[in-house]
């Protein structure tokens, strides 16, 4: 790595120039400030960094005369539950809390496991670009998860913005996020959660039914339909989409109960749950070892 490199924070950076922008003057102002702050002690010859410097100071200076037109937009945002965390929790109350407070603890991925993650991104990209392309990725965009929320209450109130990919939400202290959001001409939002699966197990159906709740939440009755899109296998279709919306609309309820359970054990102390069947299924846990450890 470049010496400059280390005096670059690159994700202060990238939020303060989305918040530039977009209009939210006070925000692009802190994020570039404080990346200002760290520049300002290189002292090498880069001519990339130099210019880089000049970029920031400019930006600075015009969103400080720019922050009585603008408008407070991305927002720091924290949650106390995800999708992954709640459909963890379904699986094992211990593995949810461990995830939260001993996250050193899990055991390494395996070679087999990561490029299974590999080929879920590589169809997960694949459907995007075929079925959905050109869409604004959240992720990539801001960078800083704590932002994702109010870049995407900024992207789906945008008359501009009709594909949304990683769209993330905010409910109930619970953090989803979508992987495709697609808003409709008349206002209606579809909503589309990719996974390599043929069929729908078990986890995915806990998946989907913490989205559609908090979507709901969010969306009410703009919220048109909840759709999951599966590997085919026909050989001149590569994917199948399947509309999920009567089905989950009924775990709502459900759902609800399990986020205050979850919340619940996430203010107490470790559960103490055995090593047992449903350290395999639907998933092999990632806290095996560390539970292991502990059998005496």
């Amino acid at each position: 790595m470049s010496d400059h490199m280390k005096f670059k924070d690159l994700g202060a950076i990238k939020l303060g120039e989305l918040a530039f922008e977009i209009g939210d003057y006070t925000c692009a102002h802190d994020h570039l400030f404080k990346a200002y702050n760290k520049l300002k002690d290189y002292q090498g010859d880069d001519f990339g960094t130099k210019l880089l410097m000049g970029d920031i100071s400019f930006k600075i200076k015009e969103s400080i005369g720019k922050q009585g037109e603008g408008k407070s937009i991305l927002l720091y945002e924290t949650w106390k539950l995800s999708k992954s965390s709640f459909v963890r929790g379904k699986q094992c109350d211990k593995s949810l809390f461990l995830d939260k407070f001993n996250k050193m603890d899990r055991n390494p991925i395996s070679p087999e496991t990561q490029a299974i993650f590999n080929r879920g991104h590589e169809f997960e990209d694949f459907v995007r670009e075929n079925r959905f392309p050109g869409g604004t990725n959240v992720k990539e965009k801001v960078g800083n998860f704590f932002y994702f929320n109010s870049y995407t209450k900024y992207l789906t109130e945008d008359s501009t913005t009709s594909v949304i990919y990683e769209a993330s939400i905010i409910e109930d202290e619970v953090l989803v996020m979508c992987d495709i959001l697609v808003k409709n001409e008349d206002g209606k939002i579809d909503v589309f959660e990719i996974k390599l699966n043929r069929e729908i197990n078990d986890a995915i159906k806990s998946d989907l039914a913490i989205q559609y709740t908090i979507c709901k939440k969010r969306f009410g009755e703009q919220l048109n339909s909840f759709n999951l899109i599966l590997r085919s296998n026909e050989k001149d279709q590569p994917y199948k989409i399947i509309d999920v919306t009567e089905d989950v609309s009924k775990l709502t309820h459900e759902v609800e109960t399990q986020i205050a359970h979850f919340k619940n054990v996430l203010m107490k102390q470790e559960p103490i749950i055995s090593i047992g069947s449903q350290c395999a299924k639907p998933y092999a846990c990632d806290f095996t070892n560390y539970c292991g450890a502990r059998i005496s």
